[in-house]
Parts: C-alpha cells; sequence; structure tokens
C-alpha cells in the first residue's frame, strides 16, 4: 500500500503521498547524471499535461544530493513547465541499500517509476526510461485507473 511518506516540492511546501490515495500515480525516481532520466522527464512532463484535468498524477522525485537552486536549474534546462517535481534530500523516500528499512521504494536503477494504482496498491516498477504516451503505457495507466 502507498506508505504516508512527506514529498518536499521543488517550487516550496510540502505533501503527504498517502493523501493521493484514490488516484493512480506514477512515482517516478530520477537523477541529473542519469542521461535516461534526461530523456524521460520531457516525456513525463508532456504526460502531466496532457493528464491535467484527470486523476493521474505523476511525481517526479529528484535523487540527488545537491540544492534546490540545482534541480531548479537542470529542471529549466530541460524546458520541463508541468512536471511535479520533489525532492529527497535525506533518502527518506527512496534507497539503494536493501538493508536499509526506512525509506519504502527501492531503487534497482535510474529512472525507476512506481505504479500505484487508484486502490493505494504499488501494483509494480518500471525500471529504465519509458515512453508513457506509447498505446502500451496508456493501457497500463487506464488500468491503474481502475485497479
Amino acid at each position: 500500500m502507498l506508505p504516508s511518506i512527506r514529498l518536499f516540492r521543488l517550487a516550496g511546501g510540502s505533501f503527504d503521498l498517502a493523501a493521493l490515495r484514490g488516484r493512480p500515480i506514477l512515482l517516478n525516481f530520477w537523477a541529473s547524471w542519469c542521461a535516461a532520466c534526461r530523456v524521460e522527464l520531457p516525456v513525463l512532463d508532456r504526460l502531466s499535461q496532457k493528464t491535467t484535468n484527470r486523476d493521474l498524477r505523476v511525481i517526479a522525485v529528484w535523487e540527488d544530493r545537491g540544492s534546490r537552486d540545482q534541480v531548479s536549474r537542470f529542471i529549466q534546462s530541460l524546458a520541463i513547465p508541468n512536471l511535479a517535481v520533489c525532492l529527497d534530500p535525506n533518502g527518506y523516500v527512496a534507497h539503494t541499500d536493501p538493508d536499509r528499512t526506512g525509506a519504502p521504494f527501492a531503487l534497482y536503477g535510474m529512472p525507476i517509476t512506481y505504479l500505484i494504482a487508484r486502490s493505494g496498491g504499488i501494483v509494480g516498477y518500471m525500471p529504465g526510461a519509458a515512453d508513457w504516451t506509447e498505446p502500451a503505457a496508456e493501457a497500463l495507466i487506464a488500468y491503474l485507473q481502475t485497479a
């Protein structure tokens, strides 16, 4: 199930991830050093813009340990205006160490996107960059909206 964990927005403020239960979510983890992330982030941005009036939430969580200004400049350089970007400055949301128990999401590679159904259940993950505008991705998103 979707854990209760605080996400910090790049634009400021924070919210509890569990408050989004009832909506399907693509929860993407990325880093600025990741070449595949640079390819996938604009696709996620387009998907986010396309689904503005739908229930789907697309959230990209930055896993670098740099400053807010650093990620802001990076996002601006990719011209990504629509994507909800959050920070995980202390590693409380995601982890790379299987022995670490505090962070609920494992990073098996970068980027990685967790698929969360409307019910709040984490139904899977997709490592690597994906084209979320392809028909197969649209079918997966439709499934998340009904599950």
